[in-house]
């Protein structure tokens, strides 16, 4: 079989606006060969350049984040960087990590037709692919939703039905199965399965789908990848994991002995670009979380889960019921002074030029401590969330910037945090440690993930999301 993609001593590090200028290697004489049909999974922890590779691959790099780029990169025998970007569409097709660097569109069906009108297909037939892609990945009723009021999972499905829309024989799937509920990473590795084509899957943690799912294994560690047995490379790579992983013990009990609940809530969520749209709505009878506690909460794409949080932790009213710190009413501007939410995409959280400055501003409303110290705790939670302090965040990688949002929220101090789509983007062993500084003081987790084994192993209660109700689980995890 012929090589569709064959990357050869390629290096790569892109362009910092540091002052000086620091050069980091992102890739560095790396290696790869995809066959016709072959099915391939790199494993890589946070800021290892899987991203980049995928952009690399699709032409995006260097031409649009700039950087100097070295090595032969060959798809169907002809070198990429010779190629423009929009004349790769019909070779290959790119899922990307986060959503929101790739939806630009009013509408679900506008988002998916781009691409086909650039390729100049009829609108007879473009109309007629874009509706059974949307079936297809059960968006039909979204045709006419604008993607940013759409769900995690329900965006990640809209990328995911370019796969069916463009006929692209390679796919470059960067963190695929993220945000995704255990119904469509079932769909999804099903459809990698038939697919009569070439597939490149990228990803931080090795979940049950992948087991035996794929031809060739491999990891992308310090720039490089290495290929190998599937059972040698998840033992290799768990290693390489837990050798990043720091143990974290409960260092105060600072927010010990509280407990934050609601009852008989209820709340509505309209989409607001359609206006005629019946509003989504959940009711939560009760729900208690304790200090030091994990409760996960769980529900299939689109049930809740994000909306349920947003009320929680103050930012949007309910439209009935009561919510009680230490059997206490609290208003809303309580629960956002004692509910931390780290939001499932954190660049919704993160604004300014640098790491130092992002964390700083975390203790701007804090007047017991002098300046001194809080530049001297400011560089100590750097160090525990391995952050470098003149970084800048707006070109460090998903996971890294993930990294970035606990660390401003550890700084912030809440006695309870919820933590969405946490594991994302990053390796278990990672998540495990930002749950156990987020966790140090006493803090009371929400956990809200797709990833069920990754529950369990932390979760002492749960609650799940059915017919529009949130409800505990019978059974502890």
């Amino acid at each position: 079989m012929k090589d569709v993609l064959k990357l050869q001593k390629v290096s790569f590090s892109y362009r910092e606006y540091n002052v000086p200028p620091v050069r980091k290697m992102v890739l560095e004489n790396l290696n790869l060969t995809l066959v016709e049909g072959s099915k391939t999974l790199i494993l890589a922890p946070p800021d290892s350049g899987k991203s980049t590779l995928s952009r690399l691959i699709c032409g995006m790099v260097p031409k649009y984040l700039e950087g100097d780029l070295s090595g032969t990169c060959l798809m169907d025998g002809v070198e990429i960087t010779s190629r423009q970007p929009w004349d790769l569409v019909e070779s290959c097709v790119l899922v990307g990590q986060n959503p929101q660097e790739q939806l630009l569109m009013t509408t679900c069906e506008d988002e998916l037709a781009f691409p086909l009108e650039s390729l100049g297909m009829p609108a007879e037939r473009m109309s007629r692919v874009v509706r059974n892609s949307l079936r297809k990945w059960k968006l039909l009723d979204f045709a006419s939703i604008s993607p940013q009021e759409m769900s995690g999972g329900e965006r990640k499905r809209l990328l995911l039905a370019f796969l069916d829309t463009v006929p692209a024989p390679l796919w470059i799937l960067d963190e695929p199965f993220d945000d995704l509920d255990s119904q469509w990473r079932e769909t999804l590795m099903q459809r990698i399965t038939d697919h009569n084509g070439t597939v490149l899957v990228l990803a931080s943690r090795y979940i049950d789908e992948f087991r035996g799912s794929f031809d060739h294994y491999g990891i992308l560690s310090e720039g490089a990848i290495t290929i190998g047995d599937e059972q040698d490379i998840v033992i290799e790579y768990e290693q390489l994991c837990d050798r990043e992983y720091t143990s974290v013990e409960s260092c105060t009990e600072e927010h010990c002995g509280k407990a934050l609940s609601c009852s008989n809530v209820s709340f509505l969520h309209p989409r607001k670009s359609v206006k005629d749209n019946a509003p989504f709505t959940l009711e939560v009878p009760s729900f208690t979380l304790r200090s030091e506690e994990i409760v996960s909460l769980v529900g299939p794409n689109g049930s809740g889960k994000s909306t349920f949080s947003r009320v929680l932790c103050g930012l949007d009213p309910p439209r009935a019921g009561e919510f009680l710190l230490d059997d206490q009413a609290v208003s809303r501007r309580d629960l956002s002074r004692t509910v931390g939410y780290l939001f499932q995409n954190p660049d919704y959280e993160i604004f300014l030029p640098s790491v130092r400055e992002e964390l700083a501003w975390s203790l701007s409303g804090d007047r017991s401590r002098t300046a001194a110290q809080k530049t001297a705790l400011v560089a100590e939670c750097a160090k525990l969330f391995h952050l470098e302090l003149d970084a800048t965040p707006s070109t460090m990688s998903y996971g890294k910037r993930k990294q970035l949002q606990a660390a401003v929220h550890y700084l912030l101090d809440r006695p309870f945090y919820i933590l969405d789509e946490l594991d994302s983007g990053i390796t278990y062993a990672t998540a495990f440690e930002m749950i156990s500084l987020l966790r140090s003081r006493g803090a009371g987790i929400l956990l809200i993930t797709h990833d069920r084994s990754f529950s369990d192993r932390l979760s002492q209660r749960s609650y799940t999301i059915s017919n529009g109700t949130v409800l505990e689980r019978e059974g502890q995890v």
